[in-house]
């Protein structure tokens, strides 16, 4: 079933400013992304989506995160500490100014599934740039390639649309809604990039070195499920699963752009092919 979609507001070259600069910052150029950011934070400003006091803390902390690398070793705690309080503070939404662009109100993709709204924020993209131009390392991808255990992990994400559909979570429910263009590109650039950047590209690495790369990915996967649980515990529990999967593509399928696409299939095929969000009662 589609759904009405709404009115862009109020002008979403925003948007797509922060999704080219985003395109371009995962290919690792990021000189050459900085214009578009820029660019995207003046629309940003100009058009009334970015207040005056979220433009100052990002180019505060932007400024910070660059000099990152030149932190001495026992500062290095905290500047973690910061680093991490800010990327959450923005992709939480708790720094005031931040816009989001309502794409769908109150819909149904089918008449199966449960009501819901559809939006993008501006938040996570920002926390992306902090990550990226704070950890040179962020994109590099782990040396270990193993084939086998990436196609384990594609198998434990249908194994939890199996266990989903069996729990009467999700029921099947083929839906193409007319705000899917802007679901693939938000999706994919806005919401899973900036996600498995801290989860994987930064936690994940970071603790790899510390503990070892299982229990590192372990400890991702159960923090990514720990920041589904305001959807309850059994979202949280299926998050931190999924979690386990993307954390196995990033570790042993090629890196950050392995865990996004593992990411993003996972949301795109819940959107097509199964009751989205959940099925109703």
């Amino acid at each position: 079933m589609s759904s009405t979609l709404t009115g862009l507001w109020p002008d979403i070259s925003v948007w797509m400013l922060l999704a080219a600069a985003l395109a371009v910052g995962w290919t690792g150029r990021r000189a050459a992304a900085m214009p578009l950011l820029a660019a995207a934070m003046a629309s940003g400003w100009w058009s009334g989506v970015l207040g005056g006091t979220a433009l100052l803390l990002f180019a505060t902390c932007l400024a910070a995160a660059s000099r990152f690398a030149a932190i001495p070793a026992r500062l290095r705690p905290a500047g973690h500490a910061a680093l991490i309080i800010a990327c959450l503070a923005f992709s939480l939404g708790l720094v005031p100014g931040l816009g989001r662009l309502p794409v769908a109100a109150d819909v149904l993709t089918g008449p199966q599934s449960v009501p819901f709204s559809y939006s993008l924020g501006t938040g996570k993209p920002l926390a992306f740039f902090l990550l990226l131009f704070a950890l040179p390392g962020l994109l590099d991808r782990p040396q270990q390639r193993d084939a086998l255990r990436t196609g384990a992990a594609a198998i434990l994400l249908a194994a939890l649309f199996a266990l989903a559909l069996a729990a009467g979570m999700i029921r099947w429910e083929l839906s193409l809604p007319d705000w899917l263009p802007v679901f693939l590109a938000g999706n994919l650039l806005l919401t899973c990039l900036p996600e498995e950047a801290f989860f994987r590209g930064y936690l994940q690495r970071g603790l790899s070195g510390r503990l070892g790369p299982w229990p590192a990915l372990a400890v991702s996967a159960a923090l990514f499920g720990l920041a589904h649980a305001g959807g309850g515990p059994l979202l949280a529990l299926f998050a931190g699963l999924a979690g386990l999967a993307y954390g196995a593509a990033f570790q042993f399928g090629g890196g950050l752009g392995c865990a996004v696409l593992f990411h993003f299939g996972f949301n795109l095929a819940h959107l097509l092919l199964f009751t989205y969000p959940a099925a109703a009662p």
